[in-house]
């Protein structure tokens, strides 16, 4: 498999000749202008379809093919860069416009590519390389019908190369490509994180509202409680009464009850809140009514959802 990947073909086309090279090597190879190539002469590119069939039945399936064409089939120069800054993809389209300008030939019967160059007064300028459209389809079509890979049709000039195959614009879009792929997973991520989110606010407004409910059964029961005393109950009943009305009536929405015990002049409640401070301001509203003689938060517990607590209070004698 290494050596399918590293085989390559080097062909240098001028009028009537062909010289080329083949090559497994993993160097970067250097031509001379014709002492190692071998030759091969033609009239037409039926010639050329032969010679690149024969040539092809003795190489590996996927060997690449270089195809340099000699200056006979190209035009250069070379224009200053424009002075407003413009992006790769637009500076192609300006190449494009100024085409018929610079050689007096349609955009559409020419392939072409360009380098960038910076003179010696530091001025930006591209030279741009033209070849005949029907030239390079020919060659591109010669080459599908053997089952050819072709990497390169151009030439070099000042270090240069050029290139007219569309690789600027299949690498265009391969960057187009990505950046619709990058964009398509940061909605997919963004969408995620939005339902985690929006699930997490369900979780705990269901969890608000269930509490709620849970308080309003404490106080549900209490009022039952509060209906069924007696006509002539006895002081420690008649104590239990205005202590369950003392605690109804100060409690706030915020902070719900889950146990009540009473010994004679004492209570002590049990329950949970979702504030602090709610707690505090309960516990002095307590402090201030006339039947209460002491009250303190005994123990306060943060739980995962709420602040669990136990409360003493000291009733006045009546």
């Amino acid at each position: 498999m290494n050596i399918i990947d590293k085989c390559r073909v080097v062909i240098y086309v001028e009028p009537k000749v062909i010289r080329y090279k083949t090559s497994q090597s993993n160097g970067l190879l250097t031509f001379s202008p014709f002492g190692d190539l071998i030759e091969y002469d033609y009239q037409n590119f039926n010639d050329i379809d032969i010679f690149v069939g024969q040539l092809q039945a003795k190489l590996p399936k996927y060997t690449k093919y270089e195809i340099n064409l000699s200056d006979n089939y190209i035009q250069l120069t070379k224009v200053m860069m424009p002075d407003v800054k413009l992006q790769p993809n637009e500076i192609a389209l300006y190449i494009e416009a100024s085409i018929y300008k610079l050689f007096e030939l349609s955009a559409k019967n020419v392939f072409f590519d360009f380098n960038f160059l910076t003179d010696k007064q530091n001025q930006k300028q591209i030279m741009i390389a033209v070849c005949e459209r029907d030239y390079i389809n020919s060659w591109i079509e010669l080459f599908k019908k053997n089952e050819c890979l072709i990497n390169f049709i151009g030439c070099s000039s000042d270090n240069k190369k050029f290139n007219f195959l569309p690789w600027r614009q299949s690498q265009y879009n391969k960057q187009k490509q990505y950046l619709s792929i990058v964009i398509v997973c940061l909605m997919g991520v963004m969408s995620c994180l939005f339902c985690y989110m929006w699930r997490q606010a369900q979780t705990k407004l269901t969890r608000c509202m269930n509490d709620v409910s849970q308080q309003q059964l404490i106080e549900q029961k209490l009022n039952e409680q509060l209906s069924t005393y007696l006509p002539n109950p006895s002081e420690s009943q008649r104590q239990i009464e205005q202590s369950l009305i003392l605690i109804s009536e100060q409690l706030p929405t915020n902070i719900w009850l889950s146990s009540f015990t009473y010994k004679p002049d004492k209570i002590t409640i049990k329950g949970h809140s979702f504030n602090y401070i709610e707690l505090t301001n309960f516990n002095l509203n307590l402090l201030q009514h006339k039947n209460v003689s002491k009250s303190q938060i005994k123990t306060i517990i943060n739980n995962k959802h709420s602040l669990f607590f136990e409360m003493d209070i000291d009733l006045n004698e009546q």
